[in-house]
């Protein structure tokens, strides 16, 4: 476990499930969550090439976007949502931004994509994986 543990603190701080029935779970946000999130950063690097900006630019821009947004959820009491609530004005870009992502489904997605990382950690533990939400399987 102690081995395990000093692997894992290489990529963040450590948190150790004992209930077993959580494991799939855990897998699911935070085993497959890197992969979440370097899939937004590519995204957001491809638009911001896209518009103009070099891809090496574009790169930092989002590279310290991540790491400072990361920073001050880690910092804060507050809920992720108060947080992007303090940072988007009325009829501002970011409010634009959110209302397509909302109306493209981006929070749907995510959540669809997480319990399908569910169901096939079930499914590798040879465990039931038809639960969750039910999709066109």
């Amino acid at each position: 476990r102690r081995a395990l543990a000093n692997l894992f603190e290489v990529i963040g701080e450590e948190e150790y499930v004992s209930d077993e029935d959580l494991l799939d779970a855990s897998t699911a946000l935070s085993g497959s969550g890197p992969a979440y999130f370097l899939m937004t950063m590519e995204a957001l690097i491809d638009s911001g090439v896209h518009m103009g900006l070099s891809r090496d630019l574009a790169t930092r821009l989002v590279q310290q976007t991540m790491y400072g947004t990361a920073i001050h959820v880690a910092e804060s009491d507050k809920h992720p949502a108060v947080l992007r609530n303090d940072i988007t004005s009325p009829g501002g870009t970011t409010s634009y931004a959110l209302y397509m992502a909302e109306r493209g489904g981006l929070r749907t997605t995510l959540s669809d994509s997480i319990w399908a990382a569910y169901r096939r950690s079930r499914e590798l533990g040879e465990k039931d994986s038809e639960i969750g939400p039910v999709l066109n399987r």
